[in-house]
């Protein structure tokens, strides 16, 4: 592997499905990735060390002030900047009408989703603010654009981070910190595919007809898949222009 890098792009759960792709284009691209987040992605990140790759990883749950701060201290005391940090943390983890949606689980989406952008964003804008400025990505959801069934504390919480890359970017351009955050539709992830297999089982239908019916929710009738994302977190990562910007990849299922 190379050991020239083009810039330090620091990645929260970038174990997860979407985390996977863009981790993979960005070595491919020769970026120098840092890893933040839990078990999942610590593996991930210990297998990529297997196979060569030249990559850091910081444990930490990011939902806790206090462990995040952590984290960042140790990053700093070997890693001299950060030019980029992407944050892919998140989940919607329940599916209830909201009269039978318990409080707890309520800020348990709302701390997994926003809470964990705040603690990790600030920390990156904290940083970046030190070293010369940055790019800050976030991920929000076409969900908090538009109500999806069973969905509110989700939709909440990614409208939360919609208007959260506003403050940060109002802010962080006295310092040269761009943020902007990428707003996807129902991406093809593993754990996505297994629900529609499951689906279609449960039905006793095939995949491709389940696949169908989700795909016919946008106008241009197509999956959305994690590596068609990437193309769109390189240029949030390189621009110096595109600033407080959330952008729908969502084959226009949001004109619908």
């Amino acid at each position: 592997m190379s050991s020239t890098y083009y810039k330090t792009i620091l990645l929260a759960a970038p174990g997860s499905g979407i985390g996977k792709s863009i981790t993979s284009n960005l070595l491919q691209d020769e970026y120098k990735i840092i890893g933040l987040g839990q078990k999942g992605s610590k593996k991930y990140f210990e297998e990529l060390k297997l196979n060569g790759y030249d990559v850091q990883f910081f444990e930490c749950d990011c939902t806790s002030e206090e462990e995040v701060e952590q984290a960042f201290t140790n990053m700093r005391k070997t890693i001299s900047k950060i030019d980029g940090m992407i944050n892919l943390i998140g989940g919607s983890f329940y599916s209830k009408e909201i009269t039978q949606l318990k409080y707890s689980e309520y800020k348990k989406v709302l701390s997994v989703n926003l809470d964990s952008a705040f603690l990790v964003g600030r920390e990156s804008l904290k940083w970046m603010q030190e070293t010369g400025g940055g790019n800050i990505v976030f991920f929000g959801s076409t969900t908090g654009f538009k109500p999806s069934n069973k969905k509110l504390p989700y939709g909440i919480a990614k409208a939360g981070i919609h208007a959260m890359t506003w403050f940060f970017a109002q802010e962080g351009s006295h310092s040269n910190i761009i943020t902007n955050t990428i707003s996807p539709g129902y991406v093809m992830t593993d754990r996505h595919i297994s629900d529609i297999e499951k689906k279609a089982e449960k039905k006793e239908t095939k995949f491709d007809d389940i696949l169908k019916e989700i795909n016919s929710k946008n106008p241009l009738k197509q999956s959305l898949n994690p590596e068609d994302i990437y193309p769109l977190v390189k240029l949030l990562l390189e621009t110096n222009h595109i600033q407080g910007q959330i952008i729908r990849i969502d084959s226009g299922q949001i004109l619908g």
